[in-house]
């Protein structure tokens, strides 16, 4: 399934008119959220869902009919089971936007895509009564096809409301793997299913390179301190240490600990981090042993643990509790293999 980002960057790379859908509302329950998009190229192919694809086909019909200066909004009812309906029982109603892209549009999602790149969210503002659109940046950049009175950040929320739809554009998560082993391929892998921005960070040249982690975005090559000064960890970020190397770990859990992000997590077991920590009490928030406690084993499966405790956190967008779900579990299986 695409993702949003993807979504942006292949329609800033089409060159012919194509149309943008998005489910902007949902009443009742849905195989996807409001906000999920989709590109309608003009030969019918398609990138993303909006439903378990039972709807997609219709829209690709719908979408000849709209024009770069009127969009049309077309509601789907997944409830009703009968041989006349799209048969999707989901009990919900979608109410999806296609818009076409021309030129104008396209530079400015190609602005978003930009501001994304850098770590920064954007807002996306619809007035659906006059087919125009706002983009506001997170530091205060106005952009699009508005008329209108700009409005404040804080008056924007995601979703339908008063003839206008909201959605806030986040940028990729980003993970930051210490550690190339054999074990630190299935994460590389699922990481990129589930959208993040990857980088996996070695100081041995001949684990981390990207032949052997072709789904990672980047390998960086370098002893911890070397490593950490070419890297901007911020508090949106993600980070996982297993390196299997325990003097190494200590190094950076040491140079982590000064400096602010979104997720920690340590490969091993309880005795193991105790150790890492020292004298130290291990902070709450720090996810030791890592992962939802799913009773995994085996590489592949605590990987799935890991992404799932990320996504987690992910889903708590905007929470600044989010570190308050991390703490005790039940010990991987194989944790101990750290000790």
């Amino acid at each position: 399934m695409a993702a949003l980002y993807d979504i942006i960057e292949a329609v800033t790379t089409i060159s012919e008119s194509c149309t943008l859908a998005t489910l902007i509302r949902v009443e009742g329950s849905s195989y996807l959220k409001e906000g999920a998009m989709m590109v309608i190229r003009e030969d019918g192919t398609r990138l993303g869902m909006l439903s378990a694809g039972c709807v997609e086909e219709d829209l690709y019909h719908h979408s000849k009919d709209v024009t770069f200066d009127k969009w049309s909004i077309h509601k789907f009812d997944t409830g009703e089971e009968d041989d006349l309906s799209w048969g999707i029982g989901c009990n919900g109603v979608l109410h999806i936007l296609l818009e076409k892209v021309n030129s104008s549009y396209r530079e400015s999602l190609q602005r978003v895509k930009s501001y994304l790149d850098q770590g920064q969210h954007v807002w996306m503002v619809k007035h659906l009564t006059v087919s125009k659109t706002l983009f506001l940046s997170e530091n205060g950049e106005v952009f699009g096809s508005w008329d209108e009175d700009i409005p404040s950040l804080s008056e924007l929320r995601n979703g339908f409301h008063q003839g206008r739809y909201m959605q806030c554009l986040l940028p990729r998560p980003r993970l930051f793997i210490f550690g190339a082993g054999e074990d630190a391929k299935p994460l590389v892998r699922f990481a990129k299913e589930a959208d993040f921005f990857t980088t996996v960070c070695d100081w041995r040249e001949g684990l981390c390179t990207p032949l052997r982690f072709p789904e990672a975005d980047s390998c960086m090559v370098g002893f911890p301190k070397e490593v950490m000064s070419r890297l901007a960890i911020t508090e949106r970020d993600f980070v996982v240490i297993m390196t299997h190397h325990f003097k190494r770990d200590q190094e950076i859990l040491t140079l982590l600990l000064q400096r602010t992000c979104r997720y920690l997590g340590i490969l091993g077991s309880r005795q193991r981090t105790a150790r890492l920590f020292r004298e130290m009490e291990k902070p709450a928030w720090i996810s030791a042993p890592v992962g939802l406690p799913i009773g995994a084993r085996g590489p592949a499966e605590i990987a799935v643990s890991i992404i799932a405790e990320m996504i987690q956190i992910v889903r708590m967008e905007h929470n600044e509790n989010s570190r308050n779900i991390l703490g005790s579990g039940k010990q991987q299986e194989n944790g101990t293999r750290n000790a």
